[in-house]
């Protein structure tokens, strides 16, 4: 049956009716006045965070321009008549520059595709927010 000390949490429980409990924590806090300016602003301010979310800086086209110099830099250096011993330093250098670009190339690719998964949750709130307040 029940002890004494398992009736006691019963019983203090059942006498906690003016607190509102939900399964994971007690209810929110209301919002003061200053957390509803702050919403309202936000939400005026929604359209100018999607230009962040969409990368408005074209990173494709930096990538881009990037691997033409350093393909423009390894030719010119191939084309050079120096010594040699300034050439198997020269092509040791660009070597590791061009491991470097594609490095470059697979990390834009890599923040692309994660812009674009940004850019559809974005959207995903707006719609979200839209059901229920005015978005900008």
């Amino acid at each position: 049956m029940f002890s004494n000390k398992n009736l006691n949490k019963i019983i203090n429980i059942l006498n906690e009716s003016d607190k509102q409990e939900t399964v994971f924590s007690e209810q929110p806090q209301p919002l003061s006045p200053n957390d509803k300016r702050y919403f309202a602003e936000s939400l005026k301010q929604y359209s100018a965070l999607g230009e962040v979310m969409y990368g408005k800086a074209n990173l494709k086209e930096a990538v881009e321009q990037i691997v033409k110099m350093v393909e423009t830099a390894t030719r010119m250096v191939s084309e050079s008549e120096d010594d040699m011993v300034d050439k198997i330093a020269a092509n040791r250098h660009l070597k590791y520059l061009e491991s470097s670009c594609k490095d470059l190339q697979k990390s834009a690719n890599e923040v692309m595709i994660h812009e674009k998964r940004m850019a559809a949750a974005y959207e995903d709130i707006a719609e979200g927010l839209k059901k229920y307040y005015d978005v900008e």
